[in-house]
């Protein structure tokens, strides 16, 4: 539901460092992690389920094998993020050591490495269940859902202004039946029925319904029932799909 756009060989992904990052001499734990994809990302906010390496920004501008993030935001008010400027648009909004090893294999065989993170899924476990039950859909895909959308924190929000665990846009939200995007509860219920619908709607393809979820369901449509070729997107499915994976395994 949330659309980044980068430079390739650089970041992507729901991570709005921009958000955070203010000056590239504010002083900021940054995290830093390889997807499966070979893609680096850096993040001001720990990822609970992928191994990653802490950053330190640098305050020396001219320090050597350092790495550089610049950003610009566009007149569709998307973020881009990138490592390499291609014009005068692009913002220094951080910069560090480069020293940070690269992780290979799947990242994402692990439900959790984080208590902070199982305590939450712990939360809202029984909310799951019964929301599943109520959709017909696997407490285990929701989870999968609930934890790449919000990392089950019902207060995230979005720089397109997604909102809650399951991050309903406020479109989405009304047409489900959803008041308060921040409870959980409806929150919960109305992004597992948006999840039904699109299961429905691609003859139960669980890849195209995720990519719908997050691209939106006329964007597949749009490219002849196929997952649009946005690289955030692409990601997105597998990420759902490998940590439902896990979940089914853990159930």
């Amino acid at each position: 539901m949330k659309r980044l756009t980068l430079d390739p060989l650089c970041l992507f992904g729901m991570i709005m460092l921009a958000q955070i990052l203010i000056s590239p001499a504010q002083s900021s734990e940054i995290y830093s992690y390889v997807d499966t994809d070979g893609v680096r990302h850096y993040t001001d906010n720990h990822p609970s389920h992928r191994p990653t390496v802490k950053l330190y920004p640098q305050p020396t501008s001219q320090s050597t094998g350092s790495v550089k993030i610049y950003r610009f935001v566009d007149d569709d008010n998307v973020i881009h993020l990138t490592d390499n400027p291609k014009d005068s648009r692009y913002r220094l909004i951080y910069q560090g050591g480069s020293n940070v090893p690269s992780f290979t294999g799947n990242v994402y065989s692990g439900i959790d490495v984080s208590p902070d993170l199982h305590d939450k899924y712990q939360d809202y476990q029984n909310l799951v269940a019964e929301a599943a039950s109520y959709t017909q859909l696997e407490p285990a895909l929701l989870h999968a859902v609930i934890q790449t959308e919000s990392a089950y924190n019902p207060q995230a929000v979005s720089p397109k202004g997604a909102v809650g665990l399951m991050q309903l846009m406020p479109a989405t939200a009304k047409r489900f039946g959803v008041s308060d995007r921040t409870d959980a509860t409806s929150n919960i219920y109305g992004g597992a029925r948006y999840l039904r619908y699109l299961l429905g709607l691609f003859n139960n393809n669980l890849n195209l319904a995720l990519a719908g979820y997050n691209a939106g369901e006329n964007a597949v449509i749009r490219y002849g029932n196929q997952i649009p070729p946005y690289q955030e997107t692409k990601s997105y499915v597998r990420r759902v799909l490998a940590l439902y994976k896990s979940y089914q395994e853990q159930m």
